[in-house]
């Protein structure tokens, strides 16, 4: 129980109002330094993301290399543990065949439209050069192949491949084709987009599919579009949106989209082809569940 005193002292109010005054706003730190004068912001940013690459770049590779080795090891143990078991291995631990030996030819040419280098970022840059390897990788395991040529290969693209992908001796990868030229074809060509309202029902033996060689995060709208009408070359959608629902952001790499091409092959099926290619965390269970409408890139 408080004394008279005491409450008379409860009673007074305390002024915060100085204490308030002097706590001081903690101030964050500009993402990137001022430009230096002559130089555009967008510009300056390029110049200061590049430069934050190239210092984290050490750090980065030893994180994925060491990743690696973690999966590596956790995969030795879970493979030790079913054969300690006398169990059979799932089909999740077994590693497909580098080279599928009974592969057959598609008939159809793809083309990965890569003359987009000066609108990506140099992290986009890897993560494109990244699909490109896994589309050579998907080329040589599906059950059917296609001719692949890379268009516009050259600035950065080029000079990741020459200089961090040298040991991928991707000049002589079988059935896969770099060049510089960025001429594309006009006759039996179809231009894949998300951005066009006509879906393909079948992919066609002798024709050519272009798919734009970009990773932007979807934020140069209409661009493979665009160019498709520049050079008059008819235009595509996946049937996605028809067969199955995807959750969250219906993106897909360009990698993806290649996988899809080869698998749709294997039964002339797209809703067996997007079910078996597209990771399970995109598909959408719940037919129900509506989700807002999102493109497609590339």
């Amino acid at each position: 129980m408080l004394s008279s005193g005491e409450e008379q002292k409860a009673d007074i109010p305390v002024d915060t109002t100085d204490a308030v005054n002097d706590v001081k706003p903690i101030a964050r730190a500009p993402q990137f330094p001022p430009p230096p004068e002559g130089v555009s912001k967008s510009a300056w940013k390029k110049i200061c993301r590049k430069k934050r690459f190239e210092e984290t770049k050490a750090e980065y590779l030893q994180g994925r290399k060491v990743k690696k080795a973690r999966a590596r090891q956790v995969r030795r143990e879970k493979l030790k543990e079913y054969t300690d078991r006398g169990e059979e291995i799932p089909d999740e631990l077994k590693r497909p065949p580098k080279v599928n030996l009974n592969q057959k030819d598609s008939g159809i040419t793809i083309i990965l439209d890569c003359s987009f280098d000066e609108l990506m970022h140099e992290r986009e840059i890897v993560s494109l050069s990244t699909q490109v390897v896994r589309a050579y990788s998907s080329n040589k395991r599906e059950n059917n192949y296609a001719k692949i040529k890379v268009t516009s290969f050259g600035k950065r693209l080029k000079q990741r491949f020459d200089n961090d992908l040298s040991n991928s001796n991707y000049t002589n990868w079988k059935n896969f084709e770099f060049c510089a030229d960025a001429t594309l074809p006009t006759e039996n060509a179809v231009y894949l987009t998300a951005d066009t309202d006509e879906k393909i029902d079948t992919l066609e033996p002798g024709t050519t599919y272009i798919v734009g060689g970009i990773v932007d995060k979807n934020r140069h709208k209409n661009l493979c579009l665009n160019k498709a009408k520049e050079l008059n070359i008819p235009t595509r959608r996946l049937p996605i949106g028809e067969f199955i629902n995807l959750f969250g952001r219906k993106v897909l790499t360009t990698s993806h989209m290649v996988q899809l091409m080869l698998r749709y092959f294997d039964n002339k099926d797209w809703k067996e082809a997007f079910e078996s290619v597209l990771p399970p965390r995109k598909l959408e269970t719940d037919p129900n569940n509506e989700t807002p409408e999102e493109k497609i890139s590339p």
